[in-house]
């Protein structure tokens, strides 16, 4: 079962006791979360009151604290930093990566970003057979750039209104790739990786260039869902609270549906071996399908 993201939106007090994380807010009213069921935390508003010692103790549970600013967008993220030895194993690894697999593996990764925004157009009722094209075109490192190509043809195809920079979309798009960002962020530092150290990104003033590499194919999982749910314009508590369910809609890894959350694990995972095994073609990312939640059941 997916583990759940909790958005705090209203003025709260918040602690850690006997294994719950413990939301007190006005009028007497509480409410207790066992920490083993919540992958990441949102701080939505600036009215939360939290101890260092209980944010440690969310980080020792695995837990990502994500903290927003005054346009209600997340600014900061504190992530888990577990201490074990496949840490250093890892690190090793991924620092000793050759180009040409750096190359084919961002190579893998944009075809399949190219695929879902074409699937996403398709569900949408729009043509895509050119996103087709850009998928089949893309070489190793994408040095004809064919992410970029795709990505203007295709917000200009899905967005209505204004652009993907202006308008009605812009909020939602930036709220959600901000969530669905934190959630892999939080994942590949369990994992044990360098996140500073992208496949792609490379900027030095980035210390999440390799969580930037690998939000790409998730990131038209946000788009569907922004759609499918017709969650345009202001970034009202309700909109908000259903861009972090992003975790929970699903998507098809190896002709298997599962969460995104599962599918974000499934790529960190398959990464390890695609790395230390040279072989890009081993790297497991998500494929968009027709909108649906996972069920708690």
């Amino acid at each position: 079962m997916a583990r759940r993201t909790i958005c705090i939106q209203s003025p709260s007090k918040l602690s850690v006791q006997h294994g719950s994380l413990c939301i007190k807010q006005a009028g007497d009213k509480t409410a207790e979360i066992p920490l083993e069921d919540i992958w990441v935390l949102i701080l939505e508003t600036p009215q939360v009151s939290i101890t260092s010692a209980a944010l440690s103790r969310l980080s020792n549970a695995g837990i990502g604290t994500m903290t927003c600013g005054a346009d209600h967008l997340p600014n900061g993220l504190l992530l888990p930093l577990g201490a074990h030895s496949r840490h250093a194993a890892i690190v090793e690894q991924q620092l000793a990566m050759s180009l040409p697999l750096k190359k084919r593996l961002w190579q893998q990764i944009v075809i399949r970003k190219i695929k879902n925004q074409a699937k996403v157009l398709e569900l949408q009722r729009i043509e895509n057979s050119l996103l087709e094209q850009y998928a089949h075109a893309v070489q190793s490192g994408d040095k004809t750039n064919r992410e970029s190509v795709a990505a203007s043809l295709y917000f200009k195809s899905l967005i209505e209104c204004g652009n993907r920079r202006e308008g009605p979309y812009s909020a939602p798009l930036d709220y959600g790739y901000a969530v669905l960002r934190a959630g892999i962020g939080r994942e590949a530092v369990a994992h044990g990786w360098l996140v500073s150290r992208g496949i792609h990104h490379e900027s030095s003033l980035n210390a999440f260039n390799l969580v930037d590499d690998l939000i790409e194919p998730f990131r038209p999982v946000i788009d569907l869902l922004i759609c499918e749910k017709q969650l345009i314009g202001d970034l009202t508590p309700t909109v908000k609270a259903q861009l972090a369910s992003i975790f929970e809609t699903l998507v098809k890894v190896d002709n298997k549906k599962v969460s995104v959350q599962h599918a974000i694990e499934l790529e960190l995972n398959s990464l390890k071996v695609a790395v230390v095994n040279g072989d890009a073609s081993l790297l497991k990312l998500p494929e968009v399908i027709p909108f649906s939640i996972a069920s708690h059941e």
